[in-house]
């Protein structure tokens, strides 16, 4: 069988045993940035198989059309809102992703990890301790916790994979837990009790058909100050009603790996509403990292090589 051709960004620092593999098994064309590919030659263009997407760039139509060839999308991910999906429809591109590998992600823990990364960041004032000794201070008083962690219940909306993990760590940690999906027959229920008790809210939910989720629709009339956790997507929060909360004194900080439009390709973080704000309340925010770990990238990548691999029959 004639090798495919396949393009990848470099940026993308693939794990050293799985450039082997790609390389190995394909033509590999590696570009350094979007720039890159208009110095491409226009006949290697032209018959590129494979492109390997990461979230980094917004794959547009415009974008793939410079591809006449293309065949498939391959990307580590388990959602792929920064491709145009009806673009490849229509095109009868094939994407191979990590989207419903359930059973092969529930090995992947990183997110979950990152998630108490940021509880214990924005519960426990770690930052602003560690940026006092540039200030040649040694001092804990200023920076006492808010509650010990198994003094507080945690509130987790999505009982998926994620949502289960999740669950898994806080029980480590002696936590109350309350958990909901909107599978359940008890959701409404169970979603007013997580706004009344807990001290955390962690969200655990997929971006499709959830935009802006956590709006005042649905988290009005709050029982108590709580600390807001989202590792899912900027999407599924109103940021704007996040700020109403830090300004009513509603909500104690929020804690996010991701921000609303980041995959959008006119995104600009400095025009971010959660962005501009971060230092004058209690905001934590972390560059879209929860999955990344070096094993992780290594056993993720690996997958959607060995699938796509698979599917060609190679």
């Amino acid at each position: 069988m004639t090798k495919k051709n396949f393009l990848y960004f470099e940026n993308i620092n693939f794990h050293k045993k799985n450039l082997k593999e790609i390389k190995k098994t394909f033509n590999a064309f590696p570009v350094k940035s979007l720039s890159g590919v208009k110095k491409l030659n226009e006949k290697i263009k032209k018959n590129i198989d494979i492109i390997y997407c990461d979230p980094l760039y917004f794959y547009s139509s415009n974008f793939l059309k410079q591809f006449k060839n293309l065949k498939f999308l391959a990307s580590s991910t388990t959602s792929t809102d920064f491709i145009d999906l009806d673009y490849c429809n229509n095109k009868k591109i094939k994407l191979i992703s990590l989207e419903k590998e359930q059973k092969f992600l529930s090995s992947i823990s990183s997110t979950a990890e990152h998630t108490f990364g940021l509880i214990l960041l924005i519960t426990r004032k770690y930052l602003s301790s560690i940026y006092s000794l540039d200030k040649f201070k040694f001092n804990r008083r200023p920076y006492g916790g808010y509650k010990m962690l198994s003094n507080m219940c945690i509130g987790i909306v999505g009982y998926g994979r994620l949502g289960k993990l999740v669950k898994k760590i806080a029980s480590g940690f002696s936590m109350k837990i309350i958990t909901c999906d909107i599978k359940n027959k008890n959701y409404k229920k169970v979603l007013k009790k997580i706004k009344n008790d807990s001290d955390i809210i962690s969200l655990h939910i997929p971006s499709k058909k959830n935009t802006n989720f956590f709006s005042k629709k649905i988290f009005s009339n709050l029982n108590k100050p709580f600390f807001l956790i989202n590792t899912s997507r900027g999407d599924i929060v109103d940021e704007r009603f996040i700020i109403h909360l830090f300004k009513s004194n509603k909500i104690l900080g929020y804690a996010t790996d991701v921000l609303k439009n980041e995959f959008n390709p006119n995104f600009n973080i400095k025009k971010n509403l959660i962005f501009k704000n971060r230092k004058k309340y209690n905001i934590v925010i972390t560059p879209h990292i929860g999955g990344s770990t070096i094993d992780a990238w290594q056993l993720t990548e690996n997958r959607v090589i060995t699938k796509l691999k698979k599917y060609l029959k190679i």
